[in-house]
């Protein structure tokens, strides 16, 4: 009989790639709430899954909205929900969240059920606007009131500590990986560049179609989604290139399969973020670097986040200024060395290996659960 690491657990997490921490804590926990949630636009398909010894035995379908407070409102109401109708009252739970609305009433939570949060703080927000100074004092106010506060990201963890804390219960926790056997024919994928993940106004899209425009034999795949009216503007940023025959992108995600496939006919993954601290991806570890280095593509990323000194340190792509010509000296220099660079990239990925990483940085769950 399987011996697993934790008891109870409530996970959050996404329908999109996101570290391989539902495979990890599916694989190790006695029973796991995972809710999937997609971002507020286009916000389809959200639904919590109830695992028991490994096994799914339930799904339920949680509809949001795109409207902000009803969005956020109906996060709450699913939680709560949750947390009394799937967990009994005698047992330990533990809640890890990025999301601060789920501390709520804590006090009362912890009255009710035998709780303790974990706070995976994924991104800070600089406080550029009313909005973002309530929201981050709202999280550095429930921070400060917890015991177990993991980071998702160096940057976040200095903002919030004042320093690097690197405590068992205190510390930073990246994006685990779990390499993929994707067979790819560079014959064929060579000349066409990926992009993953959301798609908002600093991501360097533009960087690439520019890059397009003067370099006619290249192609790009666009996998992930915007509202309409930033759809818009790429898809006037394209035609003004004259680029549209060489760029596919259908303003969705594709998960799993369906992603790996297109993936075959790439051959580099691009992540062109801005540079500046005004970005939420300068302090944290984003998602698509790994989901990249788990399809096999080498990764050319801006000079920014705490995922960018792995990248040269492994030599598992190339991190370079944001514009269009050290776009085209990096792809240069990939192609001219790609097996070296597929080489760099599963040592990258044997040290971020989900199991082993994520086994050595939650063993403070053990003691807890």
């Amino acid at each position: 009989m399987k011996n697993f690491r934790y008891k109870n657990i409530i996970l959050y997490s996404s329908h999109q790639w996101c570290g391989n921490t539902k495979e990890y804590f599916i694989k190790h926990t006695e029973k796991l709430a995972v809710f999937l949630l997609m971002p507020r636009v286009q916000n389809k398909d959200n639904a919590l899954r109830i695992y028991e010894k490994g096994r799914l035995v339930k799904e339920v379908n949680t509809p949001l909205s795109e409207n902000f407070f009803l969005y956020y409102l109906l996060w709450y109401f699913h939680y709560i929900v949750a947390i009394f109708k799937y967990f009994p009252r005698n047992e330990k739970l533990i809640v890890i969240t990025a999301h601060p609305y789920v501390f709520f009433a804590m006090t009362l939570q912890k009255l009710l059920r035998k709780i303790e949060f974990v706070y995976w703080i994924a991104d800070y927000y600089p406080p550029i606007n009313l909005t973002m100074k309530l929201y981050e004092r709202l999280k550095k106010f429930y921070h400060d009131g917890l015991s177990y506060k993991i980071y998702l990201g160096d940057g976040v963890n200095k903002i919030m500590n004042g320093k690097i804390v690197s405590t068992e219960t205190c510390k930073t926790i990246l994006w685990g990986v779990k390499p993929k056997s994707i067979h790819r024919d560079f014959v064929k994928a060579n000349r066409t560049i990926l992009f993953v993940g959301v798609i908002r106004s600093n991501v360097g899209l533009e960087v690439v179609y520019e890059f397009l425009k003067a370099n006619p034999t290249y192609d790009l795949k666009v996998i992930g989604i915007c509202n309409d009216e930033l759809y818009k503007k790429h898809q006037e940023m394209i035609k003004y290139h004259d680029i549209a025959k060489r760029v596919y992108f259908p303003n969705r995600f594709f998960f799993d399969d369906k992603l790996n496939e297109l993936s075959k006919k790439c051959f580099v993954g691009v992540a062109l973020y801005a540079i500046d601290n005004t970005s939420t991806i300068y302090y944290a570890d984003p998602g698509k670097i790994k989901a990249y280095t788990e399809m096999g593509l080498p990764v050319i990323m801006s000079r920014t986040s705490s995922i960018a000194p792995y990248i040269k340190k492994f030599k598992a792509g190339e991190v370079i200024d944001r514009n269009a010509e050290s776009l085209y000296a990096a792809i240069a220099k990939i192609e001219s060395n790609y097996k070296e660079y597929l080489d760099s990239l599963k040592k990258f990925n044997k040290y971020f290996y989900y199991e082993t990483y994520y086994a050595r940085k939650f063993k403070f769950l053990k003691h807890i659960s």
